[in-house]
């Protein structure tokens, strides 16, 4: 490969992640309207429960408090995501064969792929 292919491929890559990664940023978007959604939810039935003084109305409240964990790993897994993509052409930067950049931007193209 010539200098010139090797700069193709490695912005090539990087246009893929970055595609990716917008895809990312629309899911966080996603996960923290429904973490926003869940938050208020709970805490008005909480609110609400305690000041009419219905306290059946506590229990699903706080189940609705706790349900609040899944958005947020799901949040952090996205981010973590975001991260391991923006290492990738670092990776095609330091193949030094031909043979070792073609695997290296196969990997990176099945990686996104999965992302």
């Amino acid at each position: 490969m010539t200098k010139k292919s090797d700069e193709d491929v490695i912005r090539e890559v990087t246009d893929c992640i970055e595609v990716a990664i917008e895809r990312n940023r629309r899911m966080e978007r996603a996960v923290i309207a429904v973490l926003i959604a869940l938050f208020l939810t709970g805490l008005g039935l909480l609110i609400f429960g305690t000041l009419v003084g219905r306290w059946q109305l506590l229990a699903p409240g706080s189940v609705v408090q706790l349900i609040i964990f899944f958005p947020i790993r799901r949040l952090i897994s996205l981010r973590e995501d975001n991260m391991r993509l923006r290492i990738l052409p670092q990776l095609l930067r330091l193949a030094d064969t031909k043979e070792a950049k073609k695997l290296a931007a196969s990997l990176i193209k099945r990686l996104i792929a999965k992302v």
